[in-house]
């Protein structure tokens, strides 16, 4: 009787230990919770769970990261700049949470400790959202009124990551501003050839080819936002404003004057080709040694291009964009993932 009642405590404790949470599993269960809630907008929950995850575990940098951007989305910026400084007294090579702390002093207009920690963030070779960095440091600059860094830093974020959406966008209209509708022209281009076309992509598009006066142009980019089923209404009154001056302008002028305009749209057409941009590296070392380990994969016609201080190893040099896609398409195959580029 003795041995089953001895039996039967050891099966409750056993049962008891079984359901308890070790102290990990807490954290990280409250950690979950509150991005969940982050994700949700419902920063005042995400608040309270991520706090308490940090109590569990007050030496996990990622938590402390958690909260310092949930703090600052809610415009708690001490709060949030102590917590990032947490979470770099934990992990002082904690590149994430230098970005976020360099984020956090540009809203705050302290440029240069916004600086400070986002040159920290892109010197990191193996930070994966450097990107996210050189995009935030051109937003830097562009307080500043510093143009030329400017758009250096954004065409370091477009060529880390050309599917960045965001700083492609802005790099558009940054060259629309600079009057450069050439360089609008091409990335707008790219990026609808490459499967990315947006409302914002094509009104962006024919905004740049009004200015180069190809008007035929800018009106079917025009249409393809009018019939674009994610358009807005913002979207589609700025399309219909473009028209009307299309419009406009087609009627005053003269039939001497639309050919004029069409012979000198023409001539501003470079001859380019094409290639296939399957990586990008800040030290022409790192592309070269890409370029040798496919080349022994039996990958041919490879080369490093430099621009703007990025080295992207190319492949191919085509005469068309058709070329081009189906070098994309074969690299796909061999799970070589790349952009299409002019080159």
């Amino acid at each position: 009787m003795k041995g089953l009642f001895l039996l039967v405590v050891s099966v409750i404790i056993l049962g008891c230990s079984a359901k308890q949470e070790t102290p990990e599993s807490e954290w990280r269960h409250l950690y979950d919770l509150g991005m969940s809630s982050f994700y949700a907008k419902n920063f005042s929950e995400a608040i309270a769970y991520l706090y308490r995850a940090s109590r569990k575990a007050p030496q996990e940098p990622k938590v402390w990261n958690a909260l310092g951007i949930t703090y600052m989305e809610v415009g708690e910026f001490k709060k949030s700049e102590e917590a990032f400084k947490r979470a770099l007294q934990s992990d002082p090579n904690f590149s994430e949470a230098k970005m976020n702390l360099g984020i956090l002093y540009l809203r705050k207009k302290d440029y240069r400790e916004a600086i400070k920690y986002l040159r920290e963030a892109v010197s990191d070779e193996t930070f994966d959202k450097k990107h996210v960095a050189f995009y935030h440091l051109a937003k830097v600059y562009k307080e500043l009124g510093d143009k030329k860094s400017y758009l250096e830093n954004l065409k370091k974020a477009t060529a880390y990551n050309p599917l960045f959406m965001e700083a492609q966008l802005e790099l558009g209209s940054a060259y629309m501003d600079e009057k450069n509708y050439e360089e609008a022209h091409k990335l707008y281009r790219s990026l609808i050839d490459n499967n990315f076309g947006s409302p914002e992509v094509y009104l962006g598009l024919a905004k740049a080819l009004y200015e180069m006066g190809m008007l035929e142009e800018a009106k079917e980019a025009l249409r393809a936002v009018l019939e674009n089923k994610q358009a807005n209404n913002l979207h589609r009154s700025q399309a219909y404003e473009l028209l009307s001056k299309i419009l406009i302008k087609k009627q005053a002028e003269k039939l001497r004057e639309r050919r004029a305009e069409k012979v000198k749209a023409t001539k501003k057409v470079k001859e380019t080709s094409f290639g296939v941009q399957i990586a990008a590296f800040s030290t022409r070392d790192r592309a070269e040694r890409l370029v040798r380990e496919l080349r022994d994969e039996g990958i041919e016609n490879l080369r490093v291009v430099e621009s703007s201080g990025v080295y992207k190893v190319v492949v191919g040099r085509f005469q068309s964009r058709e070329e081009a896609q189906k070098e994309l398409e074969r690299l796909k195959e061999l799970e070589i993932y790349g952009f299409i580029v002019e080159v």
